[in-house]
């Protein structure tokens, strides 16, 4: 610090001779010339007023250019040197000035670089999917809840998008600012209700888009299956009440005319005891529907789970001579779950499964286990049936919706509700020729 102070001393004490130098030069030649003196003054006189003016201009310039070099070093995020301007003719001023500048953009930077981290973070943390791309299309953010809604590991434009659906990255571009829009579409195979909403805002003189995909499919069969239950509720009790005492009464008519009387009243009251008992029966099987237990979660071993059902059906398999495969990878695969409620899904699949294939020539079912991308534990079961018309697989877990002959329409309806109770989800693939595969996923 001495050392500068001194030479920043010596500085100014050159400096101040030297214009002192430069005023005598100059009075000596303007004197000279007016006095008309001996010519060899004029000249001398010149020649230092020359030099002496050529070497404040040289300090200067000097002096511009380590500063110039200075402004190009913080230009190019160059904080590591501050000898930008030492030299001869720095100042302790200037120095320090030029001190107190790199610190302050370094503090600037680390500031900028924290801030842009705790937002990535931020971004990151949210499971809503955020896509910003910019009026080329190129995405400036995408987080981790973004590529897993598309399926992919990077999005670097829309053009991505467009790839895993092109229906939706048109959705996202034509979405007006301020605005959102409920599209129901298919990634991947899964069915999806995603809710777009729409922002945009110029940074950098470009025009940028953020939108937000939130897949609510969840939230709609949440919505629907608890409708469901309450109409199936209303039905069952109002059904239940006119019911019951149509079966009583035709019962104890059925029981005074006696079984050896085949009248055309005992016959009429025999088929209206009968089918009022059958409606009782039909009715009943909808309760199950509107009184699910609450789950106990455990430990599940899928291995351990799959031998059991196996050795459930196994009757079944060789009654149709039906062949199982069952894959489990890794072998010691489990989940948090309900287990009486998980089997009874899994059951319920199977046996449709084996309704699918046993009046064709190929019988096969498979059940495959292993962990997605994500971590996520996938149980998919897949037959070798004719599979699902596309017009009905949308309403497959619909109660009262059947294909079958003698079906009631509450197996998949009520398997749909355990896996949503088990924080899971079941879904349907199909194609009419090659069977049919349904998913179910946890987490």
């Amino acid at each position: 610090m001495a050392s500068i102070a001194n030479k920043t001393i010596s500085n100014k004490v050159r400096t101040v001779l030297t214009v002192m130098l430069l005023l005598v030069a100059m009075f000596a030649l303007s004197y000279s010339v007016v006095e008309q003196l001996w010519p060899g003054l004029a000249v001398l006189s010149g020649a230092v007023v020359i030099v002496l003016t050529y070497r404040l201009i040289t300090r200067v310039d000097q002096s511009h250019e380590r500063f110039a070099q200075f402004i190009r070093n913080i230009a190019h995020n160059d904080f590591s040197t501050t000898t930008a301007l030492q030299g001869n003719h720095a100042t302790r001023d200037l120095l320090d000035a030029q001190k107190v500048l790199i610190e302050k953009y370094r503090q600037l930077k680390a500031e900028r670089s924290a801030q842009h981290e705790y937002l990535s973070m931020v971004i990151e943390h949210v499971d809503t999917a955020l896509l910003c791309f910019d009026d080329t299309g190129k995405v400036v953010i995408s987080n981790r809840a973004a590529k897993q809604l598309l399926q992919t590991v990077v999005i670097i434009n829309m053009a991505a998008v467009d790839r895993e659906n092109s229906r939706l990255g048109e959705e996202i571009r034509e979405l007006k600012p301020g605005k959102s829009a409920l599209v129901k579409t298919e990634i991947g195979g899964d069915s999806m209700q995603l809710l777009l909403a729409a922002r945009e805002f110029r940074l950098l003189g470009k025009e940028h888009k953020l939108v937000s995909l939130q897949n609510v499919q969840s939230a709609v069969d949440e919505t629907e299956m608890a409708s469901w239950q309450k109409l199936i509720k209303v039905l069952t009790h109002e059904i239940m009440n006119s019911m019951t005492p149509i079966v009583s009464l035709s019962t104890h008519l059925e029981k005074n005319l006696g079984s050896d009387d085949d009248s055309d009243i005992a016959k009429s009251v025999k088929s209206i005891a009968s089918r009022s008992q059958g409606l009782l029966s039909f009715v009943n099987s909808y309760r199950s529907l509107s009184g699910l237990p609450k789950p106990t979660s455990t430990d599940i071993s899928v291995s351990g789970m799959l031998e059991r059902i196996e050795t459930l059906m196994q009757d079944r398999l060789q009654e149709i001579n039906a062949t199982l495969l069952i894959s489990v990878t890794p072998n010691d695969l489990c989940v948090q779950a309900d287990t009486h409620q998980v089997e009874q899904i899994l059951l319920n699949l199977f046996h449709n499964a084996l309704d699918a294939v046993e009046k064709e020539p190929v019988r096969q079912v498979s059940i495959e286990c292993s962990l997605d991308q994500y971590h996520r534990v996938v149980i998919q079961i897949s037959d070798t049936g004719k599979g699902i018309p596309p017009s009905q697989l949308p309403d497959i877990f619909t109660p009262f919706f059947t294909t079958k002959e003698k079906g009631t329409g509450v197996g998949l309806s009520l398997s749909r509700q355990l896996a949503h109770q088990n924080q899971a989800t079941l879904i349907a693939r199909s194609e009419v020729g090659h069977g049919s595969t349904f998913l179910l996923t946890f987490g």
